[in-house]
């Protein structure tokens, strides 16, 4: 069996082929692939948090769960085998490296939009024995997969299906980068430019002190779905640099958070009160920011593009976002920076 197999018989493009060719070439894992079945597969399910029509479909297209969907072909089993693979190679991946996974949110058969699923679900082991060995609670490890659920439930309602479209984003937290910890996820990241993260020019981040230099160890904060809630949100901050030191072990002085959220127009339309604007003012912006429209649709509207006509208007936020663009205006995604307490 072979990536070309998979690709031919599933109906996949040549960037997933490439995908799968460069899993098949990493080791061997310690561990071999092993899905688990029965009582074990119903507490990996309840750790996911999946939503109810998620976790039914899930259910029923598990392997040996005898309906017709839940017989799989050798190509399906090879898809999440390489998968696995993956996971198993990049669990020492060097920090600030990214590894890009397919999303097969196109695929027409549900078993491959949600294979990435069972390569999770086969690592859950590994994730908590890794997570002891850094002494971290075993109620963080399962608020931290319970993320896998929110990003199954945003792929259907961006696609309409199961699936997971952010596949690269929970096989992140399977190498130690996210932790959910209180109100917030936390990564372990470097004060650089990245992506959409920016950070100062060296000169300028020295000025700052200790622990606030280009390359320089730091939090990442990412905002869960309904997150922000201002005591949940002091509870993470509290926490976060302890958390780090007796389990990550760093000792970060500052935190960064890059989002669409800390575009300063929110204070505009949204005002007093709002907790996104009282989240905004807990940061001090760096950079120019990036353009933001689509990370917008993406969480404001469910929309996997932007698309200003089909954009609904029922609630403040989404008729700002809206008039915004309707009056040639933008959004954008910020980066914004908070030194920790503690």
């Amino acid at each position: 069996m072979d990536s070309v197999a998979v690709v031919e018989r599933f109906g996949l493009g040549a960037d997933v082929r490439l995908w799968l060719e460069e899993a098949e070439r990493l080791p061997e894992p310690v561990r071999a692939l092993e899905v688990p079945v029965g009582a074990e597969a119903e507490r990996v399910l309840d750790l996911f948090a999946l939503e109810a029509a998620d976790r039914a479909e899930v259910e029923a297209l598990w392997p040996g769960s005898g309906s017709e969907p839940g017989r799989w072909p050798p190509e399906l089993w090879h898809l999440v085998e390489c998968m696995y693979r993956r996971l198993c190679a990049d669990a020492d991946l060097a920090l600030g490296e990214w590894q890009d996974w397919p999303s097969l949110v196109g695929a027409e058969d549900a078993r491959v939009r949600a294979a990435s699923l069972w390569a999770f679900a086969a690592r859950v082991p590994a994730q908590f024995e890794a997570h002891a060995e850094l002494g971290v609670d075993p109620a963080v490890t399962a608020a931290t997969l319970a993320d896998v659920g929110v990003q199954v439930a945003r792929s259907r309602r961006m696609f309409g299906r199961l699936g997971v479209e952010t596949a690269s984003w929970v096989a992140a937290q399977f190498r130690g980068r996210l932790y959910w910890v209180g109100g917030l996820q936390l990564e372990p990241g470097l004060l650089t430019d990245q992506g959409g993260v920016e950070w100062y020019a060296e000169q300028e981040a020295a000025r700052l002190g200790p622990g606030m230099g280009r390359g320089d160890l730091a939090l990442r904060l990412h905002i869960p779905s309904g997150g922000l809630d201002p005591a949940s949100v002091d509870d993470a901050l509290g926490r976060a640099r302890g958390f780090a030191r007796s389990h990550l072990g760093f000792d970060p002085v500052v935190a960064t958070c890059t989002s669409w959220l800390l575009d300063p127009q929110w204070e505009e339309v949204l005002g007093e009160g709002s907790n996104i604007v009282g989240f905004q003012r807990r940061f001090t912006l760096v950079g120019r920011g990036q353009p933001g429209e689509s990370d917008v649709f993406r969480f404001v509207f469910g929309m996997p593009v932007v698309d200003v006509a089909a954009a609904g208007r029922r609630t403040r936020l989404e008729r700002a976002v809206v008039e915004r663009l309707e009056s040639g205006g933008a959004w954008q995604v910020r980066t914004g920076w908070l030194r920790l307490p503690g």
